[in-house]
């Protein structure tokens, strides 16, 4: 799965301040779409286990002040995200 960018202070994609992820991959091609970009599947970089672990200590280190994880594309039930993003959450 490839991502476009992490937002670590976010406030505009869900209630109160949280990290946000931009996965790539998507079938909608929604009008108007802000991030047209992130369609392909290919776009951005990979999401490893390397940005996994930044988010994962980004939340212990934080944990009080961030509300959570918002999961932004793309799409992230484009089928090739479905199966990593399951695994990251259930961490």
């Amino acid at each position: 799965m490839n991502y476009s960018g992490i937002k670590y202070a976010d406030m505009i994609n869900g209630k109160g301040i949280r990290v946000s992820l931009f996965v790539s991959g998507c079938t909608h091609c929604c009008k108007n779409c802000f991030n047209e970009e992130t369609w392909n599947e290919t776009y951005g970089k990979k999401f490893t286990e390397k940005e996994e672990n930044e988010i994962i200590e980004y939340f212990k280190k934080y944990g009080k002040t961030i509300k959570g994880l918002s999961l932004l594309g793309g799409d992230p039930t484009y089928p090739k995200n479905i199966k990593p993003l399951l695994k990251f959450i259930k961490i």
